[in-house]
């Protein structure tokens, strides 16, 4: 897809160049006086100018450094010619922010379309510097986050748990990284009573699925990034209506997330000790499908009582998260697309993030700021526990009411953190997947970012 060009000629080049509308450029205000154009009269993210002989170029595309980052650049993979990006053009985004947007941009679902072939656009680049690291870093964070978009959108008859461990277990081609997967019987074996739990009803036998990538033999310190993987969600007996459950392949969009983030950890070799835990099943009616009233007992001990079994997620969460400490985790992240409420309350706009560590989830804000991927701090606090006690067992799975759902979700999978580790719960039900474009890929760069340091 992309092609280094040695030399460049503004006199003779004839590809389509594309620059950024930094006047402070040299190259950038040559052209624009070549065409009479203002800085002003550039509007869009994307512009497209036609020379009209003044250039050998037939067109250039302006960029607006300042909104590509949010926007992307997809327009790029309309044109049936080849382009020429003129890298020295660029001083607000960051050379693997771009190459990163570019691959990402380049993503289309045609999977199950009959006419499915993307026409070809070679990109060319230029640059008088040596971008190599940057160019291949950018390529790796975009093709990972192309990777989570497309088991975000596969359906389920073409992805179960059974096919995600097997997407799992070919990351494990990469140094330093290892994948062990665990069936039916040895998570019996590990009381993941919750867990279990919502796989009742199922046809399909779990997984739980394991990766550990070792980047600090000398580091004591493993963090845990633990993915929902409910692999569609039927809500089970408190059955979701016609209209919420189409889109509900995408309840394992917290799995996918924290694929692509091992993805570009691993291929990077970033410094640190990552565990990546996703606890892998459907939630569908059947003849086993636990019923609310039914009480579970999770890996840690705690029982807990069923108000909805389409409050599933926590449960396979909280086994996960049982599992990812005693596997050695020091710190946590889960992610998952946990709540509606979470959805009425931000919209799709942001990741609700909650925390016992403020510390903690500041770095992750600030990273999140960085790559344009927003979160919104969201309370966890005693009044929120208390929507969790439960007569029968040691907790509820769900409030009684409808109010503050997703702090209420937060606060049961507080229950599982042990120790007082440093945990952050992401929430992205609104954010993970979007009814016209498919799934996000969203806070795969900011988890991989995390550990670029």
């Amino acid at each position: 897809m992309f092609k280094k060009q040695a030399e460049f000629n503004l006199e003779l080049e004839k590809k389509t160049c594309v620059i950024t509308s930094n006047t402070d450029q040299e190259l950038v205000k040559t052209i624009l006086e070549k065409l009479n154009i203002q800085k002003s009269d550039l509007e869009a993210e994307v512009e497209i100018i036609h020379t009209l002989g003044k250039l050998a170029m037939k067109k250039v595309i302006i960029l607006d450094e300042d909104k590509i980052l949010e926007k992307g650049l997809s327009k790029l993979f309309d044109l049936k010619e080849d382009v020429l990006i003129l890298l020295d053009t660029f001083s607000k985004v960051e050379i693997k922010e771009l190459f990163t947007i570019l691959v990402e941009s380049s993503y289309r679902f045609n999977t199950f379309k009959a006419n499915n072939a993307q026409s070809e656009v070679n990109l060319y680049y230029y640059s008088d510097n040596d971008f190599a690291a940057q160019i291949n870093a950018g390529m790796i964070y975009g093709e990972a986050v192309n990777h989570t978009k497309q088991l975000v959108n596969l359906p389920y008859n073409y992805l179960n748990a059974k096919k995600l461990t097997e997407y799992a277990k070919e990351l494990e081609t990469i140094d330093n990284l290892s994948v062990k997967v665990y069936g039916k019987v040895e998570c019996e074996a590990m009381n993941m009573g919750a867990f279990l739990g919502v796989n009742k009803g199922s046809k399909d036998e779990p997984q739980l699925i394991h990766l550990r990538y070792t980047g600090n033999k000398e580091s004591k310190e493993i963090v845990g990034l633990i993915g929902k993987g409910v692999m569609f969600d039927t809500g089970g007996y408190s059955l979701k209506t016609g209209t919420g459950m189409p889109t509900m392949k995408c309840d394992m969009a917290g799995a996918a997330t924290v694929l692509g983030a091992i993805e570009i950890i691993a291929k990077l070799k970033y410094p640190h000790n990552v565990d990546v835990i996703i606890a892998a099943t459907d939630n569908r009616i059947g003849d086993d499908a636990i019923v609310p009233d039914d009480i579970l007992t999770a890996a840690n001990g705690l029982t807990i009582e069923i108000l909805s079994t389409d409050a599933e997620g926590r449960l396979t969460l909280a086994d996960a998260l049982w599992f990812a400490q005693k596997e050695g985790a020091t710190k946590l992240i889960d992610i998952a697309t946990l709540t509606g409420a979470v959805v009425g309350a931000l919209g799709k706009e942001y990741t609700g993030a909650f925390t016992n560590n403020q510390d903690f989830v500041n770095e992750l804000l600030a990273l999140s700021e960085k790559t344009k991927e927003k979160l919104w701090q969201m309370p966890i606090s005693e009044g929120y526990r208390k929507e969790l006690k439960s007569f029968s067992a040691d907790l509820k799975n769900s409030s009684s009411t409808r109010l503050a759902g997703a702090s209420v979700a937060a606060a049961f999978l507080e229950k599982f953190v042990e120790n007082n580790n440093p945990w952050i719960h992401l929430d992205i039900a609104g954010t993970a997947f979007d009814e016209k474009k498919g799934g996000s890929g969203i806070l795969v760069k900011t988890l991989a970012e995390y550990f670029n340091k």
